[in-house]
């Protein structure tokens, strides 16, 4: 059996002055108070009254960190599109969501994606019920990424996943090194951790995990092409929610997914279950990367 080695340079800070914990709690679901974790540290978050502004002013181009979430389920484009560009009068995109429970797209946004916007129906899955404990396959090393090696193969491999769905190579990886610059920063503060899954030298597959006392949340399963469908993912899944329990016992475990998309289904088999949909709208400008183009 392959097995996962414990990283001795763990630890976990319970007590913070970081007034994004305090926001967080403004935030009424799960899926937006676990957005708001992932970008603690490396971010400015203000709280309004029909609002909440997200800025992350190292990386102005990463879409998902500069962005408004309003507080319920109203629509209203001319509105909130004009509250974005006053909140951000420098980004060349528009990126909005909406804190509500149950917001699936509809026609509420049709004048969104009459403007060029994209569309993304999330959904939110949480871990309540026992862990559906995954088996490290033969041969596979589940340990931390630590060193600089190790960073490089993360990278490489996201590069080449993201590749896959369409980015262009040489610009979303200048877009994905400075996003790891900032979670790097945020790993060292020994409140998230980067897992990787080895075969001998090789990095098979990896992930991230946030967490505070209350929420956690996984971020960015991927899987080198040749490992697919061996179980790997779930297994990293698996050292995750290990990693969480022994730092935040009470903590529920946290993702985002497209409805339609196949991470979901990973995390379903590990016991996960829906409980909120969200709803992300993006105003890309012509000319970047950090998504890829819906064909």
């Amino acid at each position: 059996m392959g097995h996962i080695e414990k990283s001795a340079a763990e630890n976990f800070g319970s007590e913070t002055n970081d007034p994004t914990v305090n926001i967080q709690q403004e935030a009424l679901t799960l899926g937006v108070r676990s957005n708001l974790l992932v970008a603690r540290g490396v971010s400015e978050i203000h709280a309004a009254s029909d609002r909440i502004v997200l800025r992350m002013p190292d990386e102005p181009h990463y879409w998902c960190g500069n962005m408004l979430t309003f507080h319920g389920a109203k629509v209203d484009p001319e509105k909130q599109i004009a509250q974005f560009r006053a909140d951000f009068p420098d980004a060349a995109h528009v990126a909005i969501s909406w804190d509500d429970f149950d917001m699936r797209i509809g026609p509420d946004h049709e004048p969104l994606s009459a403007m060029g916007f994209e569309l993304e129906q999330l959904d939110v899955l949480s871990l309540t019920a026992p862990l559906k404990r995954a088996a490290v396959p033969e041969g596979i090393i589940i340990r931390s990424i630590e060193s600089e090696t190790d960073w490089q193969q993360v990278i490489a491999l996201q590069v080449d996943t993201g590749v896959e769905q369409g980015f262009e190579r040489n610009s979303y990886e200048i877009y994905l090194r400075a996003r790891f610059a900032s979670r790097r920063r945020q790993i060292a503060e020994g409140w998230a951790a980067w897992l990787g899954a080895f075969d001998g030298d090789i990095l098979a597959a990896d992930l991230g995990v946030y967490t505070d006392q209350s929420v956690s949340r996984f971020q960015e399963v991927e899987t080198r092409q040749s490992y697919r469908r061996r179980g790997i993912c779930a297994a990293l899944v698996t050292a995750g929610v290990d990693w969480i329990k022994s730092k935040a016992p009470n903590a529920v475990p946290v993702l985002q997914a497209l409805s339609d998309g196949p991470a979901g289904r990973i995390y379903r088999r590990c016991g996960f279950e829906h409980c909120e949909t969200q709803v992300l709208a993006i105003l890309p400008p012509d000319g970047t990367f950090e998504r890829p183009k819906i064909t």
